[in-house]
């Protein structure tokens, strides 16, 4: 019995061994796919309507660097800027304190009305109903 379970797991762990190192016909396929296809690339002078080489400078050339990145100053990390907020701020304000009561609260009232100065009328169809749907 256990030479008989020792073949079978070692036909099992070949049958195993032969499915993982096989080939997958998936990918050689659309290799295949991927190389049938023809590209074609098109080499097509385009022009423009007038020379460029009117309004370039002589000895323009556009791989050149012009810039000499050296001489730019940046702002060192270490500058701080300090922003006096004092006056436009209630006294003891702090920003990150959680509202003590309900009337710390900032809320917006919706029966507050906005006019926009912006009459529809002029912009819209007569009989304009936007709740209407038109097919």
């Amino acid at each position: 019995m256990n030479n008989k379970s020792l073949k079978v797991s070692m036909l099992l762990g070949l049958i195993f061994a032969n499915g993982v190192f096989a080939a997958d016909p998936l990918t050689e396929k659309d290799d295949t796919v991927i190389h049938s296809i023809n590209y074609i690339e098109e080499d097509a002078d385009f022009d423009l309507g007038f020379d460029t080489a009117d309004y370039l400078p002589e000895d323009f050339d556009a791989n050149d660097i012009y810039v000499n990145l050296d001489a730019i100053n940046f702002i060192e990390s270490d500058a701080r800027v300090v922003l006096s907020t004092k006056k436009y701020l209630p006294e003891g304000f702090n920003a990150y304190s959680f509202p003590t009561d309900v009337e710390a609260f900032n809320y917006i009232d919706e029966n507050d009305e906005i006019s926009l100065d912006f009459d529809t009328k002029k912009h819209l169809p007569s009989g304009y109903n936007p709740y209407i749907r038109n097919n």
